[in-house]
């Protein structure tokens, strides 16, 4: 299913609908399960909103996914706002939420209640709906708002370095989390917990490649400016300090054909020679081979049939050996 709000694109996916039913299965009559579904449809489109409108008033572009998880709000530009607007956006989803159940709960006390029984139990899950899940999602836990508020704090307060310690609290706390379910038997928020953890591990193993990978990444593209204006001293000088080993594969590998023809260019067979040996695989066969062209043609044919013993011949049919 796919509409607009005003110029925001929601999709509704069938497993985010066919997930609110499993949820909503528990009240067992059909009419009570129905009046679920549509109170967790509209409480997390509100959620989402949130986020959404928040977001478009610094300049995002916002769209709206509504899946098997939950809800997910992007941004068609997507582009650096800083921390503290990051913040802003995680915390701007659970506190729509909040302000709907506040007005549940204003009219509750001033009396405002509905006759017909069916309305009050849809007035009373929609204040559960928005208060519990808000409170929920501000654990600091990754991927919740909770979580992207304690790395957006951690950030601020490190200079960009909370992504790691970031990652490490959201671990523990989805071990917390999980150890919670089994204690009550919560099937599904044991499941939640183990996704979580899971994600965490993965997304901490990988860390240091993303940091890495984003000074690179600038690097590369100012380095390819140097090489058109033929200045191959200013890319050795880009790349040299960045490229390192815990950058992404296919990075380096772009990074490391870029900073050997620069030292190619400028004739530093020294440090051009050891770096082709020990990277080859990396930097691939038509690179090499391009290399050891271009050296010949410069007159080095002692480098040149270096580099082109790094080159890997290929098979015959009945080589065996």
């Amino acid at each position: 299913m796919q509409f607009r709000l005003g110029s925001i694109p929601i999709r509704i996916r069938g497993l985010f609908l066919f997930m609110a039913v499993v949820l909503g299965s528990r009240l067992q009559r059909p009419d009570l399960i129905a009046i679920w579904v549509a109170i967790v449809l509209v409480s997390v489109l509100a959620h989402e909103l949130g986020h959404a409108l928040m977001g478009r008033r610094f300049g995002l572009e916002p769209q709206i996914e509504l899946h098997g998880m939950g809800g997910t709000t992007s941004w068609v530009n997507g582009r650096d706002i800083g921390h503290a607007r990051g913040i802003a956006i995680s915390l701007a989803g659970p506190f729509a939420g909040f302000g709907i159940a506040a007005v549940l709960f204003a009219c509750e006390r001033a009396g405002l209640r509905p006759h017909n029984p069916l309305a009050q139990l849809a007035l009373d899950l929609a204040f559960q709906i928005n208060f519990w899940w808000g409170i929920f999602n501000l654990a600091p836990m990754l991927p919740l708002d909770g979580g992207n508020v304690m790395r957006g704090t951690l950030n601020l307060l490190t200079k960009g370095r909370g992504e790691k310690p970031a990652r490490a609290i959201s671990v523990l706390m989805g071990g917390v989390l999980l150890a919670y379910a089994a204690l009550v038997g919560a099937l599904w928020l044991g499941a939640l917990g183990a996704f979580f953890t899971w994600a965490n591990i993965q997304a901490y193993r990988q860390a240091d490649t993303r940091s890495a990978d984003a000074p690179l990444a600038q690097a590369i593209e100012k380095a390819y400016v140097a090489l058109e204006r033929h200045d191959g001293e200013q890319a050795i000088a880009l790349l040299k300090p960045v490229l390192t080993p815990q950058t992404s594969e296919d990075l380096r590998a772009i990074g490391l054909r870029i900073y050997s023809y620069a030292l190619l260019i400028e004739g530093m067979w020294e440090e051009l020679m050891p770096m082709l040996e020990k990277n080859a695989a990396l930097i691939g066969v038509e690179e090499l081979t391009r290399y050891a062209t271009t050296a010949r043609e410069l007159g080095r044919g002692e480098e040149a049939d270096r580099i082109g013993a790094l080159v890997p011949r290929p098979r015959l049919a009945n080589d065996f050996s």
